[in-house]
């Protein structure tokens, strides 16, 4: 049990002269511990940025981008690549915006308000590299059917389909597990954080 918990006790047993600073304190621990979390929230999206950056140069693609060549779809992947770039460097200004503005506020309804909208984020963040995942799955399953030359090409479509929804689905499985472990378990926190200020916010 935290510091806060026994606040949260202490603060219901409390005549109502002492709940008032009570309520002040359990706020200004709310507020901090709501803080820290959004910022490791930004810190842990800037480090996947950094770690995907640096992977292009660290692990050798070359023969990777030998098979996209062979099947078509090379300049499709490479061009949604660049796209991608700006967007998650918007989800990180998203993310430090929020820490800068939860860091600021002091107000109980406004600070509420600025949890959910982090929440929504991130919900919004992991939503997008999963359909990136899907939309690199589908591009590569295309590629595969039509390619004109190279492994696939003998392979009947059908069983392409098939084996590229199976491996499709387990990635899909494997991030949403990884994207839970990264950021559910901040996002539960921040969760509870916003029901104790609903709490007070009605005490008020």
């Amino acid at each position: 049990m935290d510091l806060l918990d026994d606040y949260k006790k202490a603060w219901d047993n409390q005549p109502e002269e002492i709940k008032k600073i009570s309520a002040l304190e359990i706020y200004k621990m709310t507020h901090a511990k709501s803080s820290s979390i959004v910022k490791w929230i930004f810190i842990i999206g800037l480090l996947e940025f950094a770690f995907m950056i640096l992977s292009t140069f660290v692990f050798d693609v070359s023969k990777d981008e030998k098979i996209m060549v062979e099947m078509g779809v090379y300049k499709f992947v490479q061009i949604s690549q660049y796209l991608t770039i700006p967007i998650l460097f918007y989800f990180l200004f998203l993310f430090y915006k929020n820490y800068k503005n939860i860091s600021t506020i002091e107000n109980t309804k406004k600070l509420m308000i600025k949890i959910k909208k982090t929440r929504r984020t991130v919900r919004n963040y992991v939503i997008f590299n999963l359909l990136y995942i899907v939309y690199i799955a589908a591009i590569m399953t295309f590629g595969m059917v039509i390619a004109p030359q190279g492994s696939f090409q003998n392979a009947p479509g059908w069983l392409i389909v098939l084996v590229m929804l199976l491996v499709t689905g387990i990635m899909l499985l494997l991030f949403w597990g990884f994207y839970q472990l990264l950021y559910g378990i901040l996002l539960n926190k921040l969760n509870r954080n916003y029901t104790e200020l609903a709490k007070l916010d009605q005490e008020d």
